[in-house]
């Protein structure tokens, strides 16, 4: 926590070294306005990631352990840093991976280094969708019926239960079902189909009644379990033909109070502090809504809210400050409209090589990610005064084959661990 009695975002004299751990979409966004708050930014990497590396607001990288099975010890190497870099003043995860590292090694980070990341017991409820399910339903939200299955056979039994049309998804948060988010099944036929064995690497899969509606995100930021600011956005489309998957193409929108105070109610009981990312389904037509999940750390694509006129990196370091505004404030933004055309293309031809679409489909889609690249005021990724992580990251898609390590890696950082398996990118 830090000495000083008033919230602040800028840095210490002598503590202005930032931290940003893990270098994926939300880490080029967190670094650049980290920078314009005064901050020097260093970017932690996983072996083989890439992204924001290139950024020219990221001063210094690091290389660090693999998170995964067989990854270094990462609470080693977090003491190796600060002995490294006396500077350290801010330390932001990015990831939920990263976020149960730092969580795991909080007794590390010295007092007076600002830790921006809600407490464990939200990270212990977020991370694992079947206690947030659990969680929500004793906090009083509404959700379709859900279950746990650990087989094969016990998956028949529970779509048995529940019936169809179910959609599953991994337990834990950031995990993938092969490439995808979550598969929708609405008969016998498509549980065979899709899943007639156990994916690799997953433990538990979760099941729930599907429930249709449109998607919207909230971007907020609480203390002490009261939300201070938050602004909406629907999803246009996504990556995947079927709607899931990750959004390429939104807007923001006007607060919806169904959303709002159904957000309330969980912040409230999880005693949230820090900012976030919740998900919901949302039926007009019926008024009622699905909340799915709340991501406890930046979404993927929040340049977009920060064009808006939500300083939403800054808030994130103000609440680790002193708790941030103890009173909701309120919020000026302007109507933005964002697309990731790189996840776009690559979600097309995603669909195309699984068959999930024809030719007449990839066409549409083609047109309207073009359509999109042209009427949309945020490009998730590109900066015209930073342009270089976008470049590079089109080139690698052209390119292909495995991401490369991240260079810049300084001799005089913390002892790098040995090399680990790639990573890939959360949503």
């Amino acid at each position: 926590m830090s000495a000083v009695e008033v919230p602040r975002a800028t840095p210490l004299p002598g503590r202005e070294v930032a931290l940003l751990i893990g270098n994926y979409r939300p880490a080029l966004t967190a670094a650049r306005e980290l920078h314009r708050l005064g901050w020097r930014v260093t970017l932690c990497c996983e072996p083989e990631s890439s992204g924001a590396e290139d950024s020219r607001y990221v001063e210094r990288v690091w290389q660090m352990p693999a998170l995964g099975a067989g990854g270094g010890d990462f609470g080693s190497w977090l003491t190796a840093a600060f002995a490294a870099e006396p500077a350290i003043g801010l330390v932001m995860p990015i990831t939920e991976a990263t976020l149960n590292a730092v969580s795991a090694a909080r007794e590390i980070v010295p007092p007076c280094v600002l830790l921006a990341m809600p407490s464990a017991r939200v990270l212990g409820i977020c991370h694992d969708k079947f206690a947030w399910l659990a969680f929500a339903r004793e906090a009083g939200v509404s959700g379709p019926a859900f279950a746990v299955a650990e087989s094969i056979g016990d998956l028949k039994r529970v779509m048995d239960e529940l019936g169809y049309p179910s959609v599953v998804r991994p337990v834990e948060a950031g995990k993938r079902i092969g490439k995808r988010k979550a598969i929708s099944l609405y008969s016998a036929a498509d549980l065979d189909r899709e899943l007639s064995e156990w994916p690799k690497g997953l433990r538990r899969l979760l099941v729930q009644r599907r429930f249709v509606g449109e998607r919207y995100n909230i971007y907020f930021g609480a203390a002490a379990g009261r939300v201070v600011r938050e602004i909406t956005s629907f999803s246009l489309r996504t990556d995947r033909h079927d709607g899931s998957g990750q959004t390429i193409e939104g807007v923001t929108v006007g607060d919806i109070p169904l959303l709002s105070a159904e957000l309330a109610k969980v912040v409230a009981a999880m005693d949230y502090t820090g900012v976030g990312c919740a998900q919901f389904l949302y039926d007009r037509d019926a008024g009622t809504c699905c909340f799915l999940e709340i991501n406890a750390r930046f979404g993927a694509s929040y340049a977009f809210i920060e064009w808006a006129g939500f300083a939403l990196t800054r808030l994130a370091v103000e609440l680790a400050s002193e708790g941030g505004p103890a009173e909701p404030r309120p919020l000026a933004t302007r109507r933005s409209r964002f697309v990731w055309t790189q996840g776009d293309v690559a979600g097309l031809v995603f669909s195309l090589r699984q068959g999930d679409i024809g030719f007449g489909q990839a066409w549409r889609w083609a047109m309207q990610a073009l359509v999109a690249a042209c009427r949309a005021n945020v490009q998730i990724g590109f900066s015209w005064d930073d342009p270089k992580p976008a470049l590079r990251a089109y080139l690698r898609r052209l390119r292909g084959g495995p991401r490369p390590a991240p260079r810049r890696v300084p001799a005089s950082g913390p002892a790098l661990p040995p090399r680990g398996p790639a990573v890939t990118e959360i949503d």
